[in-house]
């Protein structure tokens, strides 16, 4: 069991934290306009209440902030190559229409 002792005025009290897990998570339908946010649908499955750091939950750790494991240089990267790459095309693009027209005009 996961507790978490909290010190008030000398009085020492223990909380129990409970984490939700749906069976489903996938299949949770998102609220409009709200990022990140989930309401439970038929199709998520039971409900099941999990003491911290127990089950499939994971822990709760107090005054951290997680990390983000994204590589923001490699995400860049990637963009600048993905924006060339659609620079180049539409480029390729505009060239076959221009020879398409000037093949149209010498036809006329």
């Amino acid at each position: 069991m996961s507790t978490a002792a909290i010190v008030l005025h000398s009085v020492l009290r223990w909380v129990v934290i409970l984490l939700g897990v749906l069976a489903a998570p996938v299949d949770a339908s998102g609220k409009a306009g709200e990022a990140k946010t989930y309401q439970v649908s038929p199709d998520s499955g039971s409900f099941f209440l999990w003491d911290a750091g127990s089950g499939p939950t994971g822990s709760i750790q107090g005054y951290s902030r997680e990390g983000s494991k994204t590589d923001v240089a490699a995400e860049l990267t990637n963009l600048i190559q993905t924006q060339r790459a659609y620079s180049s095309n539409a480029k390729v693009i505009q060239t076959v229409d221009e020879m398409l027209q000037e093949t149209t005009n010498i036809k006329r």
